[in-house]
């Protein structure tokens, strides 16, 4: 073999073995594109997983927050409507004095304990029919009470309001729930 023959014989190898490490090399850059990918993927799945995460509880709260304040603002309308309410009813007790109220005063006044009751506040114009029902008691007319009468006995130690305003008051729970439903019912 000449020089020339091993010559070539050597860049015949030279060239196949860079060929070999060519496709090796193609070959370990495709695997290593491959496994990039393949974390890429994996990262955009883990990011996309992670961002449905952090949108739903953000809508959660969003939601949560929403509904409490909806809450809030219904509570506060009914608050608002049923001091309206009470505000009408209030307005409305002088027309029971309009019918058969000397029976009506009579009626409370004969509600209370038989004891010598010393103060009587009424309305000012049922201070004659007051003077009548209690001759012994001190009438102190009281433009604040539509009716019914505040009765007071051993110097203000027994004390019993009788009025118009005092029993709605305390009927006004239990009157409040029908009213608000009748309420709704005229505005649907």
């Amino acid at each position: 073999m000449g020089s020339e023959e091993l010559l070539a014989a050597l860049r015949s190898e030279a060239e196949e073995k860079t060929r070999i490490m060519r496709q090796e090399a193609a070959a370990e850059a495709a695997r290593l594109k491959g496994e990039a990918a393949a974390g890429l993927a994996r990262l955009r799945e883990q990011f996309q997983q992670e961002q449905a995460r952090t949108i739903a509880a953000q809508e959660s709260a969003i939601l949560a927050e929403a509904e409490r304040t909806a809450r809030r603002a219904r509570l506060a309308a009914a608050e608002k409507l049923a001091e309206k309410l009470y505000e009408l009813a209030r307005g409305l007790l002088p027309h029971l004095r309009e019918k058969d109220y000397p029976r009506i005063f009579s009626l409370l006044a004969a509600e209370l304990p038989p004891i010598g009751w010393e103060t009587l506040r009424v309305n000012p114009t049922d201070a004659e029919i007051a003077a009548d029902l209690f001759p012994r008691a001190r009438i102190v007319p009281d433009t604040a009470i539509c009716g019914g009468m505040e009765a007071l006995a051993e110097e203000g130690r027994i004390r019993i309001i009788n009025t118009l305003e005092k029993r709605l008051e305390r009927v006004w729970p239990e009157l409040l729930p029908a009213l608000i439903e009748e309420t709704e019912q005229c505005v649907n």
